[in-house]
């Protein structure tokens, strides 16, 4: 974890303030913007914000099957994992027997219910029922709020739903450095363009830092700028305009998802005993 030497250089990396009001010699930022800045930020009272209430709207849900398979099956299942695939809402697919030349018995879709319905309508299919679907819970908060807005240059969130990710608990870091979000594993320089889960969005708190909330139930996630953790390695869908216009408003640095961070802080509240894990002690000598 790095120290600033003054507390003068620690107030000027917390306080999310117009760029124009401190300096950096980072290369890609711009001189003489209007874009915000925060490198590092205090963490927020995680044992309050951890008690407020979820947002509520439409649920996951699932839809167990409920017709035997017909003798088309495979090809059913195919031609929806297809569909599915081309409209970048494939989150997961189960087959029958062992392995992907069995049919396809279940699958996870990146909408919610209402919206794979009308989907499913506008385009004239009828959702077979010898397949279990399971849907995504809609997302109750804008990817940026009107407060974070003026702030950033471009929002590098994914346009499609999140699936199944790996699990590898990653520490690192998110900066917002003139508008732009950057990241790195471990202590490093956050010298990569960070790119977020659509389930991320950003805003801004009473206090006026940026903030990463979950989109899905509300909750404040972490402050820019916090120490923070990671499952992963993550993936995320990258549409090609989504990838053009993060690089012509930021750079051609390379990108590294984070997927969906959380504060290091907010999760050692919500798991204490982590706090006081020990190194195991060294083996002993002969």
């Amino acid at each position: 974890m790095r120290i600033l030497a003054t507390s003068i250089a620690f107030l000027a990396a917390c306080s999310p303030i117009p760029a124009e009001e401190q300096s950096s010699d980072h290369a890609q930022e711009r001189q003489d913007s209007s874009y915000a800045t925060q490198a590092a930020a205090p963490a927020p009272d995680y044992a309050k914000l951890t008690r407020a209430e979820r947002l509520e709207g439409e649920g996951y849900a699932r839809r167990e099957a409920s017709a035997p398979l017909p003798a088309n099956a495979r090809e059913i299942g195919q031609a929806w994992f297809d569909r599915l695939e081309a409209a970048h809402a494939l989150l997961g697919a189960g087959y029958d027997g062992k392995g992907p030349d069995g049919a396809i018995t279940q699958i996870d879709v990146g909408m919610t219910q209402s919206d794979f319905a009308r989907w499913a309508r506008d385009n004239g299919w009828n959702v077979p029922k010898h397949i279990a679907w399971g849907v995504a819970p809609a997302m109750n908060l804008p990817a940026v709020s009107d407060s974070a807005k003026p702030g950033i240059r471009f929002w590098p969130a994914s346009s499609a739903r999140t699936g199944a990710q790996n699990e590898a608990l990653i520490y690192g870091k998110v900066e917002l450095r003139d508008g732009c979000f950057w990241a790195t594993h471990g202590d490093g320089e956050a010298d990569k363009l960070a790119f977020f889960h659509g389930e991320i969005g950003l805003d801004r708190d009473e206090e006026g830092f940026y903030i990463l909330k979950d989109r899905v139930g509300g909750q404040t996630l972490a402050r820019l700028g916090e120490p923070m953790n990671w499952g992963g390695p993550p993936s995320a869908y990258i549409a090609p305009e989504t990838a053009k216009a993060l690089h012509e408003a930021c750079g051609d640095a390379p990108v590294l998802v984070v997927g969906s961070p959380e504060s290091r802080e907010r999760f050692a509240t919500i798991y204490p005993h982590v706090r006081d894990q020990e190194a195991p002690p060294p083996p002993p000598t002969d």
